[in-house]
Formats: C-alpha cells, structure tokens, sequence
C-alpha cells in the first residue's frame, strides 16, 4: 500500500485542500490500477471506489451510536 505523506501546510492554509486532493487522487490511481492488474474492470473498480468514500462521508456525517464507560467504578449507576 502506497504511504500517505503528511501535510506541508497549517489548516488554515488555503494550499491544504489542494494537496489533499493531489495525495488522494494519486492513491485512488493507484487502487483503480491494483484492481484493474488484479482482474477487475476499470469501471466496476472506479465505482466501487466512489461508493467506498461515499460510505465513509455517510459514517463521518452520522450521529455517533457509541456509548462511552467509565473506566472504573466511578459512574453515578454504581
């Protein structure tokens, strides 16, 4: 798998999306090839790649279903 690199610029800093696009155009290429070399047709691969990232925007805008505990015995339920 093709290493991520880090972001040159603050979060504030205009240039930041515009990497970020480049980064993950370049490994989406490189999953669409990987898949294309492993027997899969490009537009079934491209597909699936835009329904994977569809999904993880879906999860990232849902409400977190996660129930935190206490790590000890400190909760007001004893």
């Amino acid at each position: 798998m093709q290493k991520i690199t880090s972001p040159h610029f603050n979060v504030d800093d205009l240039r930041r999306e515009a990497e970020c696009c480049r980064v993950f155009d370049e490994i989406a290429r490189t999953i669409a090839i990987s898949a294309i070399n492993a027997g899969w047709r490009e537009g079934e691969a491209a597909l699936a790649l835009a329904d994977a990232a569809e999904r993880y925007v879906l999860y990232l805008a849902s409400p977190v279903r996660l129930q935190f505990l206490p790590a000890n015995s400190n909760s007001p339920s004893g």
